[in-house]
Order: structure tokens, then sequence, then C-alpha cells
């Protein structure tokens, strides 16, 4: 699908095509801003291309499998956010021709002087035995949907099993994954679960919630105060964390630890982590840990300065902690700002801006009312926190709806 029906976008018309690969948080936003940036340039041609024709508000994926949302409402349609000068192609993205500088797709290739690349990521099972044919996975709106229609199921099939125990293993979800996903699933379930109970057939105190995490603790890096709030608010829901409990095999019977421990349930969630999409790792690039590729401090790929990398498929050291970013969404937005600065350098011949990664603080809804936040390094749990994440997510949508690639501030 073509929003501007362009009759050949592989054809070069000699203005150095600008073309972006992924429309999730970092690729949106470097269309958004780049387009700002460029309305003085009518010449430079920019295209987006993604395999799906609106944009997935990921960190909304847990209300819609806990329920509280729906799917339809977390696909935002390109067509209201891009501006007219945006050339949009629905396709699937198949490759790299680095010596060419063509984008294999499937339409045919796609020429590029400057190219970005933000196509995301992928679930990361760990190589864990069993762990992709078990469980379900949360990364997009139709993951999400089936997360919940399989929590809904795991009820109807627990109200006919013939004893209590039964029925309370098969009406248990477990979460793999302790990050801020598996968090935010694990509280939207342990409160909608018991509500839509009685309409399965089942008592309201026979589902359960399990969250299993791999590491000493939840939500990893957050501040110990911050994650003591999380674990209450969540042993208040009922939710059982495990820590320290490390996933050897997923098996018919459930998760298997690497202590012989048994964790048993009738529908098992994976969101452990992330990884590079396979494509990158047979693209010639310089790959890191995740296979997240190498970027220098202008997240150019290192060796191809025609080639941008933004949002959680670049593999970006933050100087003063000496780690890998995270792939978060706010990390993903501000490598996208960086990005369209500095194509908008290019274009006009002014220096780089060297990438630096501004902490706007962390913020985790725990069930559908409450939450916990680290905002400055004051940490704060309750309903004030699930009210900042509201904002914030709605925030989000009125500057990608209202935007349409023209800021009159734009920087």
């Amino acid at each position: 699908m073509d929003m501007r029906n362009a009759d050949n976008p592989s054809t070069d018309d000699g203005s150095s095509p600008i073309v972006i690969a992924g429309a999730g948080y970092a690729g949106l936003h470097v269309a958004l801003r780049l387009t700002a940036r460029l309305r003085n340039n009518p010449t430079v041609d920019v295209t987006l291309v993604d395999r799906h024709d609106y944009h997935q508000a990921i960190t909304e994926l847990p209300r819609v499998a806990g329920g509280t949302r729906a799917a339809d409402a977390v696909r935002l349609p390109l067509q209201g956010m891009l501006s007219e000068r945006v050339r949009f192609i629905q396709t699937e993205v198949n490759g790299f021709d680095l010596a060419r500088r063509h984008l294999l797709t499937g339409t045919g290739p796609i020429r590029w002087g400057r190219l970005v690349l933000a196509l995301g990521s992928r679930p990361n099972d760990f190589a864990i035995p069993g762990l992709a044919q078990r469980t379900l996975s949360l990364y997009t709106a139709s993951d999400a949907e089936l997360v919940w229609a399989a929590a809904r199921d795991a009820l109807t099939a627990a109200a006919a099993a013939p004893d209590p125990e039964q029925q309370r293993r098969l009406a248990t979800v477990v979460v793999g994954g302790g990050g801020a996903t598996g968090v935010e699933l694990a509280g939207e379930l342990a409160e909608m679960l018991p509500e839509v109970a009685g309409a399965h057939g089942l008592a309201p105190d026979r589902p359960g919630v399990q969250l299993v995490e791999a590491g000493p603790t939840i939500l990893a890096g957050s501040s110990q105060q911050l994650i003591d709030k999380a674990i209450r608010i969540l042993s208040d829901l009922g939710v059982q964390v495990r820590t320290n409990a490390t996933i050897a095999a997923a098996t018919e019977d459930g998760f298997r630890l690497q202590d012989g421990q048994l964790v048993e349930g009738g529908v098992f969630v994976w969101a452990g982590g992330l990884k590079a999409p396979e494509l990158v790792a047979d693209s010639g690039l310089p790959t890191g840990h995740n296979g997240r590729v190498k970027v220098d401090r202008y997240l150019r790929v290192l060796d191809h300065p025609d080639i941008y990398v933004a949002g959680d498929l670049a593999s970006v050291v933050d100087p003063r902690a000496g780690h890998v970013l995270p792939p978060l969404a706010q990390v993903a937005l501000e490598e996208g700002e960086t990005v369209a600065r500095n194509l908008d350098a290019e274009v006009t011949g002014q220096p780089l801006e060297a990438f630096t990664f501004r902490d706007k603080g962390f913020v985790v809804s725990v069930g559908t009312s409450r939450g916990v936040a680290d905002i400055a390094g004051l940490a704060t749990g309750g309903r004030l926190a699930h009210v900042l994440k509201d904002a914030i997510e709605w925030e989000y949508r009125q500057s990608v709806k209202h935007l349409r690639g023209w800021d009159p501030v734009a920087r």
C-alpha cells in the first residue's frame, strides 16, 4: 500500500532519497520530525516502509492482554499522522543490498541515499527448550488479543474441571519475565480475571497469576524503593512473584526451573526479553548483544555512515552508565529525534549532533488503578503513578496524531 501512489518507489530522482524502515516509536518519530525540519527543502524524498499501515502503541499492550483495552485502540492508523510529502509503502522488509544501497522488500528494491533502520525487535527465548512453542508472546496488538482470549478460554476449561485444585491450575496464568511488561501484564490479569470468572462459570477465587523472574528482583535497574512498592501492590492483587527462578525448559506440564521445581498453569506468557529481527543477523552489519546493530555517537552504523539506526535495534552505550541502553519507548523517541536532526544536518550542510540520552523517569502501571514511578530520583506508588502513566500515553497519542510532520517550534 503506497499512500502517495508513487509509480516506482525505487527510482532515484537525484534527491538522495531518505528511506525509513519501520514505523514503530523510533521510525515514526524520525518521519514526523524530519518532515517538519525539511519543510523548506521540498525536493528531498522521504519514504517510510512498514508491514502494517498502522503504528502500534506497544506500551499499552498489557492492557489489551488484560482485557481492559481493545486491540484496535492501540493500532494508530498512519494515514492520519504522516505528512503528505511522506511516501508510505506497506510491505515486508526482507533484507539489504549494502553495496547498491537497496532495501529489499516484498514489492521490490527501494534505493536509499540515507537509510534509517528502525525495525524494532522480537521476543528472545534465550534458546530455552520448548519456550517458543509453549508460550504466548506479547509484542504486537495481535499477540495481546491472543493472550486475553487464551486467559478467558482457560477460565472456561477450569470451570469444567472436577476439583478445586485442578480448577486453580487451569485458571492460573504464568508470566515469564519480571521487567516492566511482565509486571504490568501480571497486574492487569490479577485484577481482571476474578472479575470475569463468574461469566465463565468459575468462582472468583479460582484464577491466579504467577510472575517468574530469573534475576534476583523484578524491575531490574530500578531503585529498591520502587521495587518494594511494586512488589507490595502485586502482593495485594494476589500475584505470586518468584525471583531467582531461571526457566530450564517449557514443557506440556509447565515451566521447569533449574532447581527442578515445576511452575504449573493453564496459560503461559513470555515477556522475558527482546532481540534483533532475524534478517539483521545475515545483513553484514556489525552486531552486538542480542543482535542489536552497533552505531557511532551520531547513531550511524559503524563503517556505514549512510545508515542510521534507532529504537530497539540500535546498540547504544550510555557513557555515564557504561552499558547498552534498554529497549524502551522513551529511548527510541530520543534516538528518533537525534536521527531526524542529523539527517536534516546532512541535507543543510550542518555538523552532526551526538546522541545523549536524557532519562525522563520510569513509570509502570500495576493493575488497573495503581502503579509505581521514579521521577528525578523520587519513587512513588499508588493511584498517582497510574494517573501519570495514563497521562504519558495520552500525551504521546496527541503528539503523533496532531504533529503530521509539521512543528512550528522544531528544534
